[in-house]
């Protein structure tokens, strides 16, 4: 039995060591990740962004073929903006997020349309979009069965689409308000 005790302060104390080490690592990286002139970076836009709901509807707009549409998603400057004193430039994960999947979209329509050529830019945006998508760990529930509303089904087929679900959302209006606002403060030479 004495053992067994001694075996598990050995574990504990491997286990308590480990743990300093990691808080100590993470401090290191924590302050690594930091301004050399203005100090410790933002990692959010400065906003509260209030909550939103999105009616998930499909084929009305952002045609896999229409470019253009899929431009206006992002503002001016690919959503960057710039805080701090020093007017440090960052960009906003959810227009990154997009982009990404503008590039997937692009790519997808070169490969159906006959390229060749794979395209590492969508293979990067593939991992991003991934990540993002777990991160916002969206947990709305989705009806297994295909969802008509109106007598308009999307499908005719027994595959669950998502369409016509109420997803809770925050409001992407309102974050795309804040970054051209803070574009406009920029001055004109220095936009698109």
């Amino acid at each position: 039995m004495s053992t067994l005790f001694l075996v598990i302060a050995v574990l504990l104390c491997v286990s308590a060591t480990l743990n300093v080490f990691t808080i100590f690592r993470l401090r290191q990286t924590a302050s690594a990740y930091a301004s050399l002139d203005n100090g410790p970076l933002p990692s959010e836009l400065p906003l509260t962004v209030n909550a939103a709901t999105l009616e998930f509807i499909f084929g009305k707009h952002y045609n896999i073929v229409d470019g253009a549409e899929w431009a206006t998603l992002i503002p001016p400057n690919s959503g960057r903006v710039r805080l701090g004193a020093d007017q440090e430039e960052f960009d906003v994960g959810m227009y990154t997020d997009l982009q990404c999947l503008d590039t997937i979209r692009a790519a997808y329509v070169s490969m159906r349309d006959g390229a060749r050529v794979p395209s590492p830019a969508a293979e990067a945006c593939l991992g991003h979009i991934r990540q993002a998508i777990l991160c916002t760990a969206d947990i709305t529930l989705e009806p297994a069965w295909v969802v008509c509303k109106d007598g308009e089904c999307p499908l005719k087929s027994a595959v669950a689409t998502g369409e016509f679900v109420d997803h809770k959302c925050r409001d992407w209006v309102q974050v795309r308000n804040y970054v051209e606002a803070n574009q406009a403060t920029w001055g004109v030479d220095a936009l698109d």
